[in-house]
């Protein structure tokens, strides 16, 4: 019996966190952007790290963020028109475009950064030790979890 309720209980812990850890991220992230210089959307912030990583196509942009390729594309107009994003032909296929961070755009994802750090230092700086702890712990779980996924996608 006593492996039954362990199990529910198991169970409701794990619906708590699948409704409560995408709800907490997004709100952890919206309150942070809101509170730096750098006027962007989570959606902007995203593609721009992305960027950073390596050039990508619209469509891949679209796929990544769960958004429509209108959708993508007048976003990275947004990006361009503040200097921050460059198309190129694909080198690979002509027909297709590569988006490239600009340097303007590297210099405002590392300021958008720069500003991340300073506020999680001056929000979490009161924090007993052992909290912080706690999430240093759970961004490396998160981090599994997140490595496991993208390999099945």
């Amino acid at each position: 019996m006593a492996t039954s309720s362990g199990t529910r209980r198991r169970g409701r812990q794990l619906d708590e966190i699948a409704v409560a850890l995408p709800q907490r991220a997004a709100s952890l992230f919206r309150l942070l952007l809101a509170r730096t210089s750098i006027p962007v959307s989570r959606t902007e912030a995203s593609v721009l790290a992305a960027l950073a990583q390596r050039p990508r196509r619209i469509t891949e942009l679209a796929a990544r963020e769960r958004v429509t390729q209108p959708a993508i594309t007048l976003l990275v107009n947004r990006l361009e028109a503040r200097g921050w994003a460059e198309r190129h032909a694909d080198a690979a296929d002509r027909r297709a475009v590569q988006v490239t961070l600009t340097p303007s755009g590297r210099e405002a994802l590392e300021q958008l950064r720069r500003e991340y750090r300073a506020l999680v230092h001056e929000e979490l700086a009161t924090l007993p030790n052992e909290d912080l702890c706690t999430l240093a712990r759970a961004i490396e779980i998160l981090d599994s979890v997140i490595e496991r996924l993208d390999k099945e996608s």
